[in-house]
């Protein structure tokens, strides 16, 4: 309030000394208008401030659930993309452990279970087929390092045995060959094969 203090120490005094009270309210009422606001339009100020307080209150108080759903939201998205990874990682787990038990089993491995654990997981890649690569080169190395777990691969064709043991025919021998034989013949293979 420094204009109205200058106006009081430059008042305006009469001839008799005193203090010329119009002139002095008149420079006042002149510089009020510039630093000061009329009561009415600060009142409605005060009001519009109120409004724009409780407005504000009621929109943190919106917000502020908006703001626990939104992070509610974000938690979930999270977790979600966290479960997706797991359960990608599980099913990548599932496609090497049985690619390795196919190998093993296709090499002919005597203890598979001990065997699998000697495989580098993290060497191994499965592509978008489902199928592992990487496995040929590990079973190659397994199979030099532990010659004593693998069997030997048997090949060629099943011998063929028409009679049986000990020369005695066996029932589908008999049953293959009984157009051709003898009713005694066949009473005889039948006979032999009741006795074995």
């Amino acid at each position: 309030m420094d204009w109205l203090q200058k106006i009081l120490a430059n008042a305006v005094y009469g001839d008799d000394g005193k203090l010329d009270v119009e002139a002095t309210m008149k420079k006042i009422n002149e510089e009020a208008s510039k630093h000061i606001i009329p009561k009415e339009q600060y009142n409605g100020k005060v009001k519009e401030l109120d409004a724009a307080n409780k407005t504000i209150g009621e929109l943190k108080k919106g917000n502020a659930d908006n703001e626990t759903l939104q992070k509610a939201i974000k938690d979930h998205e999270a977790t979600i993309k966290q479960l997706k990874a797991d359960h990608d990682k599980e099913i990548k787990g599932m496609r090497i452990d049985a690619a390795i038990s196919k190998v093993l089993a296709d090499n002919n491995a005597k203890h598979a279970d001990l065997l699998s654990g000697k495989f580098d997981r993290e060497k191994l890649i499965v592509a978008e087929d489902g199928t592992v690569s990487g496995l040929d080169e590990q079973m190659k190395g397994l199979k030099e390092s532990y010659k004593d777990l693998f069997g030997a691969t048997v090949s060629g064709r099943t011998p063929a045995n028409p009679e049986g043991r000990n020369n005695v025919p066996t029932f589908e021998t008999l049953v293959n060959n009984a157009d051709t034989m003898t009713a005694e013949e066949v009473a005889a293979q039948f006979a032999a094969l009741e006795s074995k």
